[in-house]
């Protein structure tokens, strides 16, 4: 493939990735899970949890550095 058709494609996908956020983030049960939250003042313990699930899920970031290779 050329490089133009690749970055055509990687335009597109990330337009449906981005169109997949923005109805994830619109849909009804996000929206009542928002609305309990906030009737019910459960703000702190809703950072808390996402706090908690962020770091369960985020991969360790890699230390070191990278072994220079001779030419």
């Amino acid at each position: 493939m050329t490089k133009t058709t690749e970055k055509k494609e990687a335009i597109e996908t990330g337009e449906a990735v981005k169109s997949t956020i923005k109805n994830f983030k619109n849909s009804s049960d996000v929206k009542d899970f928002y609305r309990f939250i906030h009737e019910n003042n459960l703000r702190s313990e809703a950072r808390t949890l996402v706090a908690m699930v962020l770091k369960t899920i985020t991969p360790p970031k890699k230390r070191g550095r990278k072994k220079a290779t001779l030419q």
